[in-house]
């Protein structure tokens, strides 16, 4: 699969501000599944706190932000991300599913066995539909319909098939792409931020001259 590998050197210099090596994220796909799960959890954890410290420029929050939950929908960090609109539908779905399979294994060494394959080959159709859209954040994104707006295209059939496919064949990978291209939109919002403070910033600084 074709990935972009601008994001890669994105991802570099995220690693160094989480407190990982450089390569760590690409080096997960060769982890035993139990050790990827809970691994790209970890990233995931570390980065949305490192996110929010650095969109509220106080460092002293950054203590606060590490102990929230990741995926509370009303009081955990993604909730944070959603306010302040760095994070959009389909990256909180991701990560709260990846929280959930995470949890299901975290609490029991003897999950440490633990194989992705063998787990997406005992569910139904359904379930193998519901499990390849889940992690599929950037590839089953709604897309405004130009032609008849306000509306938004639906993902093809033939689309969600091959989702299904290699969720089915390769579930590790499914998942790792699909968290690549969260870390991927994550890191967009870094100009966002800096955005949102310049325009708070001039408003101040209008209302300073007004005085």
């Amino acid at each position: 699969m074709k990935l972009d590998n601008t994001i890669f050197s994105g991802l570099a210099e995220l690693e160094s501000n989480i407190g990982v090596e450089q390569g760590f994220f690409e080096r997960l796909q060769r982890e035993d599944d139990w050790s990827f799960i809970i691994k790209l959890h970890a990233v995931f954890e570390a980065t949305v706190t490192h996110f929010l410290t650095y969109h509220f420029q106080e460092g002293a929050l950054s203590d606060l932000f590490a102990r929230l939950e990741l995926s509370n929908k009303t009081t955990g960090k993604i909730a944070f991300m959603n306010a302040i609109g760095w994070m959009g539908s389909e990256s909180r779905r991701y990560i709260i599913s990846l929280s959930e399979l995470r949890n299901a294994l975290v609490h029991d060494v003897r999950n440490c066995s633990f194989d992705l394959k063998e787990m997406v080959s005992q569910y139904s159709e359904k379930e193998l539909k519901a499990f390849a859209v889940r992690f599929s954040p950037f590839e089953t994104m709604k897309l405004p319909d130009l032609e008849n707006p306000p509306r938004f295209k639906q993902v093809s059939p033939e689309k969600i098939k091959q989702l299904m496919v290699r969720a089915k064949e390769h579930p590790k990978l499914h998942i790792w792409v699909g968290g690549y291209n969260v870390l991927g939109s994550l890191l967009d919002g870094y100009d966002y931020s800096d955005f949102r403070q310049w325009e708070k910033a001039k408003v101040i600084f209008r209302d300073d001259e007004e005085v």
